[in-house]
């Protein structure tokens, strides 16, 4: 299928979703920082939450994690899972970029699901390949350790250009943003450039997180992964 050409909705199981709700609230932000909600997700999301997790566990088996940092187990090939909940959002997530760019088309350079668990964190990165990228909030992970530690696992800005990171004067960073908080469901998009990170994970149950980077015509050359070795 082209980029040109857009799926309008998928069933799963015994019931449609439109890739794009006519009642879709976009909140935006300065810094062309846009977070809108996907309610239905959460409906839907186990069996992709159970996959994904299998996944981490055979991963981290196979291979354990070499930095903490780097913000624990990544899963990549997505599209190769067979889940429809995924294909939904992947296309939503194409949407959102047409809407939040003005692009006509949107090709996802790189896609990946993040796993988090107790101890581990995000460094802060932007990302240069990319336009735009799209952080899915597929299940934030334990209530509890949110209610003992509220910055626990956000995903944050910390960027000189947000004026919102800035509240002393402009280009000196003095705190932070945070645009969903420990919400499930919820869709970020945001320019590639700007700086962001994941706070430290604290709790039980495993962070999940989808994330796109995308741009409006395909980009040559490989794709980098600074999680992978070398």
């Amino acid at each position: 299928m082209s980029n040109n050409q857009q799926i309008q909705e998928f069933w799963i199981g015994s019931v449609k979703y439109p890739v794009w709700r006519d009642k879709t609230v976009v909140s935006s932000h300065p810094g062309n920082i846009s977070i809108i909600d996907n309610p239905e997700i959460d409906q839907i999301k186990a069996p992709l939450v159970k996959t994904l997790v299998d996944l981490d566990a055979a991963q981290r088996a196979a291979s354990p994690l070499n930095s903490l940092g780097h913000g624990g187990q990544k899963i990549r090939n997505l599209e190769d899972l067979g889940s429809p909940v995924f294909e939904l959002l992947n296309e939503r997530a194409k949407v959102m970029f047409k809407i939040g760019t003005g692009s006509k088309t949107a090709v996802v350079d790189d896609c990946w699901a993040n796993v988090m668990h107790q101890d581990e964190w995000t460094i802060p990165h932007s990302h240069k390949r990319s336009t735009a990228s799209i952080v899915y909030s597929l299940d934030p992970g334990d209530e509890e350790a949110f209610e003992q530690e509220p910055l626990n696992g956000q995903l944050m800005f910390s960027d000189h250009r947000l004026p919102q990171c800035c509240p002393l004067g402009p280009n000196y960073v003095t705190s932070f943003f945070r645009p969903i908080g420990n919400l499930p469901s919820h869709m970020v998009i945001f320019p590639s450039y700007l700086t962001h990170l994941v706070s430290p994970y604290h709790g039980k149950r495993p962070r999940i997180s989808i994330a796109w980077n995308l741009n409006g015509e395909k980009i040559s050359g490989e794709v980098w992964h600074a999680d992978q070795k070398h």
